[in-house]
This record gives C-alpha cells, structure tokens and sequence, in this order.
C-alpha cells in the first residue's frame, strides 16, 4: 500500500538548508558582478580654491622671511599678495596685518601703521601685541594709541585732543638704533644706543638703551659686553626682568640669569 504524506507534511530540515545555500550563492554572484565605484576626485572649483589657499601661505611664509632679514619692502608686497587671495585664516590675515603695520612704523609711516593696527582690532577686537612686541619703543605706543581710540569711539566718547611732542635728540637716536637692530645690523644699533645714552633719557629709556645693547652683543656672540650691559641695566633698574618672551632666549636668557643670580638682594624700603 503506497502511503502519501499528508497535505500539511513540512519539506524535510535539508530542503530549507540547500535553498539558504542557493539564495545565498545568488547574492555573492550579483555583488562580484557589480564593479567597486571609485571615490569621486576633487572638482575643478575645488582644486582652484586649495590652489589660492598654497599660494596664500607661500606668500605670507615668503613675507615672514623678508620681514626676518630685513627686507621690509618685499615683506610687506607679499603680506598683501597673501590678504588679497581671501584664503588666509584669522590667525593668519592678523599676523599679516600686524607685520604690515610694524614695517610702516619702522619706516616711519606712523599714520599707515596706525591705520594697519585699527584694522587688526576691527578683526578681532581682543586682540594684543605680546609683552615683548607692546614693549618696542616704535610701534608699542602707536597700537596702544590705536586701541584707546577705539574703546572711546565705541563708548561714545570724545577722543583726547593729540599733543604732538617733538621727539628729543635722545629720543630720535633711540629710534634710529632700534631700526637697525630690527634690520639686524647689530653694529650700527650698539653704536646708535650707545649715542643715545649720552643724551638726557627717561630712565625706561635707558634701560631699554642697555637692554637691547645687551641683546646685540649677545646675537654677536660677544658675551662678555653682553653681560655687562645687563649689570648697567640692572644698576639703573634693580627690579628688571626680561618678559617671557624674551626670557627664553636662546642667545641672551643664559646670560640675563646668570647676571641677575650675581645680583645682591634689593633692601625694602624703610617705613
């Protein structure tokens, strides 16, 4: 007697196993058909855009190294070749600005330099020069300038009538010196603040006279007379320190601290 399964009989365990085998066969054979995509490249406009974002950091890394050797003329071309792509970072475009504004200043361009640091504090209202860059004689006095006026503008109040003060004969032999120590031509800047120091000067004057003195002779490799004239320095101010800044030298820190070690201790003042 042949015996049917009933109607409602389930296909036996192996059925299902070789059906999953064949699904998934299937599967595998459709995902090899198909090719990897490549991952698109970069658009024409976006090769362009990272193209002026090079060429604004190779013009302003170009400024830097002028500006370093004292070539303030074409430093101060390619500060503006870089602003002019609109690729430069905040950092960066204030970096520029107050590079541009410090060539103005030590060439004598007051008014441009002051307009250079107004447009810095535009960009960035807390911005501020470091302790030693608020500390030099030629552009520390025009950005502090340039920072008042513009806290009184926006509070609504009346700027300061400017009193023009003719410079000294000290005074203008200061600002000689020190144009030559920013162009690096030590030699001429100890001889320009060695000048100065024959002339009446306020004592911050003189301070900073042997201070940057100190600082010639020491990139000069003449420690000695560099030490020395940190010992004058502190004859005149007992409490100097050098700002961070400065402090970390490589060439004149060593040279500062050894000098202040030596130094016998301030007596307080009397009651």
């Amino acid at each position: 007697m042949n015996r049917q399964p009933p109607p409602n009989c389930q296909p036996p365990a192996q059925y299902w196993v070789r059906l999953a085998l064949s699904v998934a066969s299937v599967a595998l054979i459709a995902s090899c058909a198909v090719p990897p995509q490549k991952p698109a490249g970069p658009t024409a406009e976006e090769i362009v855009k990272q193209q002026r974002v090079e060429r604004a950091q190779i013009h302003l890394n170009d400024g830097l190294k002028k500006y370093d050797g004292g070539n303030n003329d074409e430093a101060i071309k390619d500060f503006l070749l870089a602003l002019d792509t609109g690729q430069l970072v905040l950092a960066d475009q204030l970096k520029a600005r107050k590079h541009i504004a410090f060539i103005h200043c030590l060439s004598g361009r007051e008014a441009n330099c002051k307009e250079e640091f107004e447009k810095i504090i535009a960009i960035d209202a807390k911005f501020d020069l470091s302790p030693a860059e608020a500390g030099h004689p030629t552009w520390g006095p025009i950005f502090r300038l340039a920072r008042t006026e513009i806290e009184l503008r926006r509070a609504g109040r009346a700027l300061p009538i400017p009193t023009i003060k003719p410079l000294s004969s000290g005074e203008k032999l200061m600002l000689e010196a020190m144009k030559s120590y920013d162009d690096a031509d030590y030699n001429k800047a100890i001889k320009g603040f060695q000048d100065a120091l024959k002339e009446p000067l306020a004592d911050g004057d003189r301070v900073n006279a042997h201070k940057f003195i100190a600082f010639s002779y020491c990139l000069t490799n003449r420690m000695t007379q560099c030490r020395t004239e940190f010992e004058a320095v502190l004859k005149i101010d007992a409490k100097f320190d050098l700002t961070p800044a400065e402090a970390g030298h490589p060439s004149w820190g060593p040279s500062f601290r050894a000098v202040k070690a030596k130094q016998k201790p301030v007596p307080p003042k009397k009651q």
